[in-house]
C-alpha cells in the first residue's frame, strides 16, 4: 500500500509543475472534452484539467468531482480551478507482437 502511495504522490507532483493538459473553455465540459480526459487518464494515469475563466461560473468544482468519479479517478490536487486527476485504475502494459 505504501508503494502505490508513493506513485501516486510522484504522479501528482509532476503534474502540478506543469502545464494543463486539457483547458475546459468555453465549449464547457462537453462529451469530447470528457473523452480526452478518459484518453490521457488511460495513456498516463493522471491528467491535470484547468477551468478557464469564461466557464467558471458554470463548470463548478461539484462538476469535476462527478466527472472523476464517471471516469474512475480521485481528484489528486485542487489549486484555484486547476485540477489533478488520477485513475484508480493500474496502467494497461501492453503485450509486445
Amino acid at each position: 500500500m505504501a508503494r502505490l502511495k508513493g506513485v501516486l504522490e510522484k504522479l501528482r507532483k509532476e503534474k502540478v509543475v506543469s502545464k494543463a493538459d486539457v483547458n475546459i473553455g468555453k465549449s464547457g465540459l462537453h462529451e469530447g472534452i470528457v473523452k480526452e480526459i478518459e484518453r490521457r487518464l488511460k495513456e498516463h494515469m493522471a491528467v491535470k484539467v484547468k477551468v478557464l475563466r469564461s466557464v467558471r461560473n458554470t463548470v463548478t468544482s461539484e462538476d469535476i468531482k462527478r466527472l472523476a468519479e464517471r471516469l474512475g479517478a480521485i481528484i489528486a490536487d485542487e489549486r484555484g480551478y486547476t485540477y489533478v486527476l488520477i485513475s484508480k485504475k493500474p496502467k494497461r502494459k501492453t503485450k509486445p507482437a
